[in-house]
This record gives C-alpha cells, structure tokens and sequence, in this order.
C-alpha cells in the first residue's frame, strides 16, 4: 500500500497533467502578447513623435508662407506706389508741354511710358505667380457670358492691333454662351494670349479667337489664333517656363516679362482645365484654353451696372478730396487734375478725410486705403454713415491687387489700382462733372 503513492509520483513526473501543460502554454502566450504590446507601444510612441515633428515642421512652413505672403504684398504696395507717380507725372508733363516737345522728347515720355507699364506688369505677374504657387490664390467662380468675356478682351488689345492694321476676327458655336469661372482670371488669361498674337503678327495680319463647345466631355474651348511668325518646334516646351522668353530675329524688339504663359497655364489649370499650342514657323500660332463647362439649372446671376448717383452732374460741386499721405503721389494727381481746372483739397490722415468730407462737401473722392491713424475703408463706412453722404462718389486708390471685393463691401464706388489708370479716372470725371 505504501509503495502506490510512491509509483504514482513518479507517473506524475514523467507525464505532467493536462492542466499543468496548459498553464505553462498560457504563460507563453502571455509572454508572447506582452513582447508584442510592447512592440506596439514603442512604435505608437515613435508615431507620436514623428507627428510632433510634422506638426512643428508644418507650423514653421505656415509660418514661413504667411511671411512671404506679408513680404510679398508689401513689395507690391511699395514699388507700385513711387511707379504710380512716374507714370502720372510723366502723363501729366507730356499733356502739359503739349506741343512744345520736339519729337524727339516725345519719343523720350514713351519710352519712361512703356518703361513704367513693362515694370508694372512684371510686378503684377510676379506677385500673381508667387500667389497661385503658394495656393493662395482664391478664384471666385460664377457664370460668366462667353460673347462678353471675348469682346471685351478682344477690346483691350483692339488699338494696339489697329496700329498694325491687323484684322480681329471672333467665332463662337450656337452652344458657347455661358461657363462657369472667374470671370477676372480667364479674361486675364486671354488678354495675354491676345496680347501675344497681336505682338508676333505682322502688319495686316489677323488675329481671332474661336470658341466652341464640347457637351459630351464638358468643355468649353477657346482658341486664340494668329497669322504671326510662329514658333519653332524645339521651342514649344520652354513656352510655359516661366522667365524664358523665345528668340527671334524677326521679333527682337519685343518685349516681355516671360511669365504671362506660365502665370495663363497655371490660371486654366486652377480651374481644371489647361492650355496647349500648335505653331510652326512662318505659319502661325494657336493657342487653345479648355475649361470645365459648369451648367447649373439654377437660375444665373445678372450683374447688373450700378445705378448713377441721383445728384445730377451739373449740381454736383467741383471739389475732389484725395485722402492720400504719399507726397509724389499728392502731387501727381493734383498737378494732373489741375491740367483741366478741378480743385482739389488733399486729407493726409484717415480722421483729416472725415473732416473735410463733412465741412468741404466733394463732388468727388479719392480715397487710398493705407491712411495714418484710421485706414481708408473705416474712413468710407463712417463716411456712408452721414447724413446725405450715401450717394457721394467714392473711388478707392491701392497698390494692392486683391482689394476689390473689401472696397466694395465698405461702400465704394470704383476701384483705381496704382499706378492709376488716368483714362479710367478720365471716364470717372467725366461721369460726375465735365471737365474744363
């Protein structure tokens, strides 16, 4: 009897029970997903701080933008400002001298003319290209008439074609009458495609746009045409580069910044489309735009002209008041103003333009919007807020390029970008009194 417990421990040893096994199996298991826990928490860990690192990374690019983007705008308002008043004084001492200049003087104002419009547009290309890079750059879509977006682009190039005796042709298909799309942006775009083709097109040749459209794919596709020099085939891939500018002999005297492509194939592509170009030498250029066709069964839209002020022309004082604290600037569109008998009273200072509008009563003002003590907009609405002031004439003065919409939304009636356009402020004097 006393040798059966013993034989049983021996069994035992050599044959460990079923729970034993699994105890041990389970304590395996458990070192297994432990070491595995572990390995994840280490990686999650590791994550957690590559995320941190991206996250900084990510502020200091933000960041980085947001100063070239400041940079960027302040170089915009400072260099146009000085070169606003170059090209009104130089405006202004060429009507003055009249016919007093010798030819070849005026041949000396075109050139500081054409000189100042080169640079303006390099600055504007310049500042708009930096902007569609960084995505900064925000379109603001709505239906837009194709016939009207063609004409009037076809207009801004029409006196320069006429100098060169050029033909301007405009097609359009029964189904092109409206697309969906910035309506600044693509004429933008197409204003310097037509600038181009006007530019490399001989004495009476033609230049046009076709437009048709495209209702399987979506499409709307604008082709601006020439009968001009034409490119070179090994030329076509370095037209969209920007700063490249093609050479040739029968064009040298052209010139141009060598970004209106690359800043008009960046445009069409910001609104899905893009822009492609047949050319051979000596047989003209096509350039074609395709944008999406957007159609909307909602109802559009119609912008429609703002309604003239209600005080009639002749009962309207003749006093402009230029809220302006540049003194070249001052100056300038005084002396300009001056060539045709309109006094003007000048505000130096935001809270200065409030006063004077209230005790002088303008028939007109010119406000800029970078005002010492109050900026120029807050200066509007507290002008709109006064009694009998809610029709007073308004036109807004900025270097910056962005600022229509904030202009318009404080209660002004035009919008002049500097350098001013002086035919554009012509227009305006003529609307709100002749002058002498």
């Amino acid at each position: 009897m006393q040798a059966f417990p013993t034989l049983l421990l021996e069994r035992l040893d050599k044959h460990p029970p079923i729970v034993m096994t699994a105890h041990k199996l389970m304590s395996t298991e458990q070192v297994i997903f432990q070491t595995q826990i572990e390995g994840l928490t280490a990686q999650l860990t590791g994550r957690e701080r590559q995320i941190v690192e991206l996250q900084t990374a990510n502020e200091e690019l933000e960041r980085a933008a947001r100063v070239k983007d400041d940079l960027l705008a302040t170089m915009g308002h400072e260099l146009r400002t000085p070169l606003n008043a170059v090209l009104s004084l130089s405006r202004v001492l060429q009507e003055q001298l009249g016919q007093v200049l010798t030819e070849r003087q005026q041949q000396s104002f075109q050139v500081i003319s054409a000189s100042g419009q080169h640079l303006l547009e390099l600055i504007n290309d310049i500042l708009d290209l930096s902007k569609l890079q960084a995505g900064k750059m925000m379109l603001k879509i709505e239906p837009v008439s194709v016939e009207k977006l063609c004409r009037t682009s076809l207009d801004i190039v029409r006196q320069q074609a006429e100098q060169k005796h050029l033909h301007l042709a405009l097609t359009l298909d029964d189904q092109a009458s409206t697309i969906h799309a910035d309506p600044l942006r693509i004429k933008q775009v197409l204003v310097n495609l037509l600038s181009n083709a006007v530019k490399f097109t001989p004495e009476h040749g033609a230049v046009g746009v076709e437009v048709v459209s495209n209702v399987e794919q979506g499409q709307m596709i604008f082709t601006v045409w020439d009968t001009g020099i034409g490119i070179a085939a090994a030329d076509l891939p370095s037209l969209f580069k920007p700063f490249v500018q093609i050479e040739n002999n029968q064009q040298a005297q052209s010139v141009g910044t060598g970004l209106g492509l690359a800043l008009s194939q960046r445009l069409a592509r910001q609104h899905g489309g893009d822009i492609y170009v047949k050319s051979a030498l000596g047989a003209g250029s096509r350039f074609t735009l395709e944008l999406p066709w957007q159609i909307s069964d909602a109802p559009h839209a119609v912008e429609h002209p703002a309604a003239a002020p209600s005080i009639s022309a002749g009962s309207r004082r003749r006093l402009i008041l230029l809220a302006e604290d540049n003194e070249a600037n001052i100056f300038a569109i005084s002396e300009y103003l001056d060539l045709y008998g309109i006094p003007v009273v000048v505000a130096r200072t935001g809270p200065d333009a409030l006063e004077i509008a209230r005790t002088e009563h303008p028939g007109l003002i010119l406000m800029d919007i970078n005002l010492p003590r109050l900026d120029g907009l807050e200066v509007i609405r507290r002008i709109r807020s006064m009694e009998g002031y809610a029709d007073l004439p308004i036109a807004v003065i900025t270097a910056l390029s962005d600022d229509n919409e904030r202009v318009r939304a404080a209660g002004a009636d035009h919008y002049l970008g500097k350098p001013i356009d002086l035919d554009k402020l012509d227009r305006m004097l003529d609307q709100y009194f002749a002058k002498q």
